[in-house]
């Protein structure tokens, strides 16, 4: 990929750990694209050595690994013996993410880096069964890098699977009246300068395509209500909309600031009932 990148915007590990239980939650909706996957693999036409593809690992590099959720969570539901190459640019969460793969036994190569390196790095791990996999990290790229990654993937010809970009739905329920001009201003935060946003989802699919790749999406998304992991989320998803809203609106501090201690009370009432829009995206090359 070019090394033209995304602004760099740390991705903090208490929020991450907050997600993780809504995340899994959602994922369940994406397993019919993982059995498509395996399919996929299991399609295959044999190499000089047919047993090969059966008995080697199964690649996986992850994109943004994070604290390692998405390893966590996926090396569940993918089949046999697996490598993962954990790619991200933050070395606090690489080392988390590999100290805890480790600790559960997992094959694991941490990557010092960011996706602009996912070309070398699918160059130095070759295989007959492959998997490019990300974890809410689309909506945080530039249109040009969400493109260029469509391109490598089809140039490779290898499967990826794109889990939980926000699609822009988020209904919170009961209602407020500030809710259009504050979550308006936050999903505008998120399309600032080129980043992708709430397109991502869209805009992926379509460059896949493009490039000849078979794309399945799937919505995923959230349900929070009544969880016992659902107040610390509320709050802090609440608490990030209204702090976005106001850096790119400032004339909206008052509003916001307005809404978000009304929001708050609601959730430590119990009262608060939110769906967030998330969509898997699954990517396969044509089998010959």
């Amino acid at each position: 990929m070019t090394q033209h990148s995304a602004p760099h915007r740390p991705v903090a590990g208490d929020w991450l750990a907050l997600r993780e239980p809504a995340d899994a939650a959602a994922r369940e909706d994406s397993l019919p694209l993982i059995a498509r996957l395996v399919r996929h693999w299991e399609e295959l036409p044999p190499g000089d050595d047919p047993g090969a593809a059966g008995t080697e690992p199964v690649v996986v590099v992850d994109l943004g690994a994070g604290t390692g959720a998405n390893r966590a969570w996926l090396a569940r539901h993918l089949p046999g013996p697996q490598r993962w190459v954990l790619l991200d640019h933050d070395r606090e969460l690489l080392e988390q993410a590999v100290a805890a793969a480790r600790e559960e036994g997992a094959d694991v190569i941490p990557v010092l880096a960011g996706i602009e390196e996912l070309g070398r790095v699918l160059s130095e791990h070759p295989a007959p069964r492959r998997l490019v996999t990300c974890s809410a990290l689309l909506d945080l790229l530039t249109r040009e890098q969400v493109r260029e990654l469509a391109r490598v993937l089809a140039e490779e010809a290898v499967p990826a699977l794109l889990a939980l970009t926000v699609d822009g739905e988020v209904l919170i329920d009961p209602p407020h009246h500030l809710d259009p001009s504050v979550l308006g201003a936050f999903e505008d935060h998120q399309h600032r300068g080129e980043l992708a946003g709430t397109d991502a989802v869209r805009l992926a699919a379509e460059a896949l395509r493009e490039h000849g790749m078979v794309v399945d999406v799937t919505p995923t998304p959230w349900w929070i209500s009544d969880q016992p992991w659902a107040r610390p989320l509320l709050e802090r998803f609440l608490t990030d909309r209204a702090d976005a809203a106001v850096e790119h609106r400032p004339d909206l501090t008052a509003e916001a600031h307005a809404w978000l201690r009304t929001r708050l009370v609601d959730c430590a009432r119990g009262r608060l009932r939110a769906t967030v829009g998330h969509a898997d995206v699954l990517a396969l090359p044509p089998v010959s």
